[in-house]
């Protein structure tokens, strides 16, 4: 077990991830903490510069490491809002899982300021509340299209804001919960091609129905309690069936997070109060939903039988003039219905032709991608296509964007980065992919075409 000390402004932030910690990796480390530099004393230091052989090492806020004055002989790790420059530095805004990784590998390999070069510069914080807000205010959810893509929008003033839980859910890709953007008062999730849950169980009121809606039930419940490997709160999850998103497929679903700042945790008895709600929503749906089929279905019944003809006389006579007229009427309704029929098979068959794909070199598999934002990793709940057998990858390793220009490769902050034609990415640098370049995610490589599929060629080759 190592001792660690953590010396951090943010309290928030602080608090949220010894309790992270403690219950997750209390085997791991003995943690003593300070929120400035007064509170020192009681961790041993009589001063802020004097030698410290209490500790195994020592985490520092980037407002209190940039200080100065602390001891250069100990192992000494960083808390960054910056880019990480080196194995000191351990982004704030990452889970809480890799963050305890890091802190183990610095403990392990025991690093000392002395032996890095580079140094964070001081970054004014924001200025905390003095107090916290509740949720007494209505969000005014609405559904906009932005650039081809979907989005559900929630107003969400400044000083409501948890900047904390915001930073978690834009810098990560989180199991279960839609990706976020926060700007101007605005949360926007992302919801392309998705429908709520209430149209999923009025669609599926079937025993194979059942099943699949108890297996989403069984997902959310796991996204929930996965929420505090990114110090979130599964209090602020909002359990409202027209606001659950699932993918076309309706295999998985998505839960709107409400980042907004409150003090006060649900209880067991207002937690099944919310589940019983969200369940009567879903009930209520489905009998409105029954309600309107029931009078369509009348009102059908009703135009046929207003529409009936009276009976033909069995006695009367139909000329052979008549007899042809009928036949070639009949005959042209036939045709008729053939060719709409035609029709709309035509228009329903898959055209992947007009999508580019990628060729995976080790399988020769064929990748279509078939979105404008299409996620390529190891983690299956996260993106569209999962590299499961390669050790490599990161979860949320890169995606290909499509944009008016053409199609660009953004990497996501991978561990072992990503490459287009041998040149290295930054993480979150759009890189434009040409017809038949490589691209690497880490030592995995896939070859890129254009929904034609042939190379282009230069004037020189063509010469």
């Amino acid at each position: 077990m190592y001792r660690i000390a953590i010396l951090e402004k943010d309290e928030a932030y602080l608090e949220r991830l010894i309790i992270f910690l403690k219950e997750h990796h209390g085997e791991s480390f003995e943690i003593y903490t300070a929120k400035e530099s007064a509170d020192w004393e009681h961790l041993g230091f009589k001063d802020i510069g004097a030698e410290a052989v209490f500790f195994d090492a020592l985490f520092l806020g980037d407002e209190l490491a940039a200080s100065g004055g602390f001891p250069q002989d100990m192992v000494t790790g960083y808390l960054t809002e910056k880019k990480e420059i080196s194995e000191q530095y351990i982004s704030k805004y990452q889970s809480m899982e890799q963050i305890y990784r890091r802190m183990m590998q610095l403990c392990e390999t025991g690093k000392t300021p002395a032996e890095e070069k580079e140094i964070v510069t001081k970054e004014p914080s924001e200025k905390k509340e003095d107090q916290q807000s509740t949720i007494g205010y209505d969000l005014r959810p609405t559904t906009e299209i932005i650039s081809g893509e979907t989005y559900r929008i929630y107003h969400i003033a400044e000083d409501q804001i948890d900047k904390l839980a915001v930073r978690m859910m834009t810098g990560n890709r989180i199991k279960g919960l839609p990706e976020a953007i926060y700007q101007d008062g605005l949360l926007k999730l992302h919801i392309t091609d998705r429908k709520n849950l209430c149209e999923f169980v009025q669609q599926n009121n079937t025993p194979k129905g059942k099943e699949r809606l108890l297996k989403l039930f069984s997902s959310m419940l796991t996204a929930a309690l996965g929420l505090d490997e990114y110090m979130l709160c599964a209090d602020r999850l909002l359990l409202e069936p027209m606001e659950i998103y699932l993918n076309t497929a309706g295999d998985r679903a998505v839960i709107p997070y409400i980042p907004i700042k409150n003090g006060e945790q649900k209880d067991v008895r207002q937690c099944l109060v919310e589940i019983r709600d969200l369940c009567n929503t879903l009930i209520q749906s489905m009998e409105s939903s029954d309600s309107v089929q029931t009078k369509k279905e009348d009102l059908v019944q009703t135009q046929k039988e207003d529409s009936v003809e009276e009976p033909v006389n069995i006695n009367s006579e139909i000329t052979e003039v008549q007899k042809v007229a009928v036949e070639k009427e009949s005959e042209t309704r036939t045709e008729e219905l053939d060719r709409s029929q035609n029709n709309e098979t035509d228009n329903i068959k898959p055209k992947t032709e007009n999508f580019p794909y990628l060729i995976r070199k080790r399988t020769r598999e064929k990748i279509v991608i078939n979105r404008s934002l299409f996620k390529l990793g190891k983690e299956a709940a996260y993106v569209d296509y999962c590299i499961s057998d390669n050790p490599t990858v990161s979860r949320n390793h890169a995606d290909i964007v499509k944009r008016q220009d053409g199609y660009y490769l953004v990497d996501k902050n991978s561990l072992n980065h990503s490459f287009v034609n041998g040149k290295k990415l930054v993480a979150d640098e759009y890189r434009k992919l040409e017809n038949g370049c490589l691209i690497q995610l880490a030592d995995e490589v896939f070859e890129f075409f254009t929904k034609n599929g042939k190379r282009s060629v230069s004037k020189k080759q063509e010469r």
